[in-house]
């Protein structure tokens, strides 16, 4: 009996601590639920139906501080109005620190039941933090405001999103502005920034990026000066363009233009942007590093295009090439653009100048190749510049500088006289924000308070790149590919010259040396064959073949009336070119597109080919093979014999001729022409005959008799030799390109 309420007692004393344990924890489970919860969302909790969470963070990084925006959202499930104004937040450190948090857009205080309402904050901190040292502290009012009370913090590493910006600012337009009696956040982005040498001078020149982060229209304050410190002890003061006017809608960035010039070039390794109150920098908005912003890409390396809000853009310095200019060294520049956007894009204008800071020169570009209108997702579009070079121009060391072209600058006071005597400075607070929200949403009335003077032209730096491994040289052959006869050539899509239902091929290169003029001739046969169902128009390109020393021989075109080809044919037009004899291995083909508005040849296809010698072979074998693409011309058998009469001599080819031609490829009347040509054995022409492939008394297959008549000699030759040419009149004369010697 006594064990048994030994055992009663203590089973009983088991469910008391049991149950007061369990009191604990749920005492425990509540309090903590008052404050922060890590269910799905991290949240700070009012109560079960009341939390707040943290949803969006960026932190904007200048050189001296940070600023931080963010969205905290104030989440009531339950069914009673909440007042926001009994609640605030200020950002806090793991350090202890704690910073002011600044209301940056208008809201509703009211938040109804069943609602959820977005306050937008900002808050200055100092530049060392990071977003895993810093937290978003909510805290409560008392019913008069005289103290607060801590209800929990969100770590600002765990938002929802979270983005950080180098080289911005934000600026309060309250700060600059007394007429501005509610809070108008813009952000100042320092975009790119690059030196260019203008009359013996050095232009310093800063894209900045100004975005308003609210919901209104803004307009840029005028207030703020523009200010450069050099890391050299000196300050200089920045004019200012606005490009595209000086209002910025919600949603909108647009840029600014600041400029300054230098004597001497500056060293840009401390350089920093300032953005003051005064002239001095005494009153400093905040500091911007411009150092990064100088920067070179290398060839190849894709830049993020920046203008006018365009995400998803961007550009690069695709290729540098050597080219002759006006018979003068020059450059040929490519810079693609490349539409990874989600929508279509208009193609901007862009200049390109060739920088030498050595030289302290610049030299502005022609642009001679530009894409189509529009860029459609995932399009690219190719920009390709010219200029001819100054003597002496070391190539690797220069730089390219691509800007957008724009014509709505609107450019402001130059003088900066204008000054803000109201500014408003904010004092931060360790018990945070003292800003009540509203209980309805006004729009902001900004106003510049300044002049502004008449519109005028600009560019904005897009690319600077360096072109530290020089200009590819005509010869470099490395990265060309090689041809094959017949293959379809691939022009550049760049180009507009070659319809793309037009296929061209190259079909016979062959040279050979006249020791008689002592250079050799060269004929590049070119095939156009119309696949489409349309009658196309012939192109007029432009070639030229390239040695291995980089000498550049320019192709003669040949003369032809035919200037459309009607679908399902082809047609053949030929190139001779003029080189010395110990021009010979492999050549660089480049066809050339000269129908841009400055005339230069840009290439549009580039080959590695081969030149074939013709006319060596046997002159004593019995067959002979001309080649006369589309005709095939062959010598099955030939004799030579000569008689005399009346004073003069007349000698005769008689051969079995056979001549084949493809049915698909046209011929006109200005198609080369078969020339026969006897000579004596110290090589002097006794006589020539020219025999026709195409139109009336054309040379037929069949036994035929060519007769070399008059000829006038001392005495019969023997032997002789007869050479046969092909025969093509070009613009600038006549070519000929042996074919085959025949020596009896």
């Amino acid at each position: 009996m006594i064990i048994n309420r030994l055992r009663e007692a203590a089973s009983s004393r088991i469910v008391r601590i049991t149950a007061i344990l369990f009191t604990a924890l749920c005492i425990a489970f509540s309090a903590w639920t008052s404050g922060i919860s890590f269910a799905g969302k991290e949240g700070v909790f009012i109560n079960s139906s009341v939390y707040f969470t943290l949803e969006n963070v960026s932190i904007s990084k200048g050189s001296s501080n940070q600023t931080m925006q963010f969205q905290l959202q104030l989440n009531n499930d339950g069914d009673s109005i909440l007042d926001y104004n009994y609640y605030g937040v200020k950002v806090t450190s793991a350090s202890g620190g704690s910073y002011y948090a600044q209301l940056s857009k208008q809201a509703n205080a009211q938040v109804p039941g069943h609602t959820a309402v977005s306050y937008y904050y900002v808050s200055t901190i100092p530049a060392g933090l990071d977003a895993s040292q810093l937290q978003v502290t909510v805290f409560e009012r008392n019913g008069n405001g005289s103290s607060v009370r801590d209800i929990g913090s969100l770590s600002v590493a765990n938002a929802q999103s979270i983005g950080q910006t180098n080289n911005q600012l934000l600026v309060n337009l309250s700060d600059v502005d007394t007429a501005v009696t509610t809070n108008s956040f813009v952000s100042y982005q320092a975009v790119k920034a690059v030196t260019l040498p203008q009359d013996g001078k050095w232009t310093l020149l800063v894209d900045a990026m100004v975005t308003p982060t609210g919901t209104e229209t803004i307009t840029l304050p005028s207030g703020i000066k523009y200010l450069l410190h050099d890391g050299q002890g000196r300050t200089l003061t920045l004019s200012s363009n606005a490009v595209q006017g000086t209002s910025i809608n919600a949603g909108q960035s647009k840029h600014i233009l600041l400029t300054t010039t230098m004597d001497t070039l500056p060293s840009t390794d401390a350089m920093t942007l300032d953005l003051s109150l005064d002239s001095t920098g005494i009153t400093s908005l905040g500091k911007l590093s411009l150092a990064p912003l100088f920067q070179l890409a290398k060839m190849g390396e894709r830049v993020p295009y920046v203008l006018n809000g365009r995400e998803g853009i961007t550009i690069e310095l695709q290729k540098a090439d050597a080219q002759e200019i006006n018979n003068k060294n020059g450059a040929l520049l490519t810079a693609v653009l490349h539409n990874d956007s989600k929508s279509t894009i208009k193609a901007p204008t862009l200049q390109g100048v060739l920088i030498s800071k050595e030289a302290t020169l610049s030299v502005n570009t022609s642009a001679v190749v530009v894409p189509e209108t529009y860029l459609a997702p995932g399009e690219s579009g190719s920009y390709r510049f010219a200029a001819q070079l100054p003597e002496g121009t070391a190539a690797e060391k220069l730089q390219f500088l691509v800007s957008e072209a724009v014509t709505d600058v609107s450019a402001s006071n130059k003088t900066n006289t204008n000054t803000n005597t109201g500014t408003n400075t904010n004092t931060p607070a360790s018990t945070g924000s003292n800003t009540t929200a509203n209980s309805t949403t006004t729009g902001s009335n900004a106003s510049s308070g300044g002049t502004q003077n008449s519109t005028e032209a600009g560019s904005i730096p897009i690319l600077a790149a360096s072109l530290s491994e020089g200009l590819s040289a005509g010869s470099n052959m490395n990265n060309i590919p090689q041809y094959e006869l017949g293959q379809s050539i691939v022009f550049d899509s760049s180009s507009e010259l070659i319809d793309p239902n037009l296929k061209v091929s190259l079909v016979e290169l062959n040279g050979h040396t006249d020791s008689e003029n002592g250079y050799q001739t060269v004929v590049a046969k070119f095939k156009l064959m119309n696949n489409s169902n349309e009658t196309l128009t012939i192109p007029n390109f432009g070639t030229s073949l390239t040695d291995s020393s980089g000498t550049t021989y320019p192709g003669a075109r040949q003369t032809t009336t035919l200037q459309e080809l009607i679908p399902n044919t082809a047609y053949v037009y030929s190139y001779s070119y003029m080189l010395p004899p110990a021009a010979t291995g492999q050549f660089k083909l480049s066809i050339t597109d000269a129908s841009n508005t400055s005339s230069i040849k840009v290439p549009i296809a580039n080959y590695k080919v081969s030149v074939a010698q013709t006319g060596e072979e046997d002159p004593q074998a019995v067959a002979k093979k001309l080649s006369l693409y589309p005709f095939d011309v062959t010598l099955d058998y030939w004799a030579i014999n000569a008689q005399y009469s009346s004073g003069s001599y007349t000698y005769t080819l008689k051969g079995n001729f056979d001549i084949k031609k493809s049915e698909q490829v046209i011929v006109d009347d200005s198609f080369s022409t078969l020339e026969f040509e006897v000579v004596d054995a110290t090589n002097r022409i006794l006589g020539s005959t020219t025999n026709k492939l195409q139109g009336t008394g054309k040379l037929i297959s069949g036994l035929q008799t060519i007769t070399f008549a008059n000829v006038k000699s001392e005495q019969l030759e023997y032997p002789v030799t007869i050479r046969a040419y092909e025969v093509i009149t070009t613009s600038t004369g006549t070519a000929k390109r042996l074919l085959a010697t025949l020596t009896q």
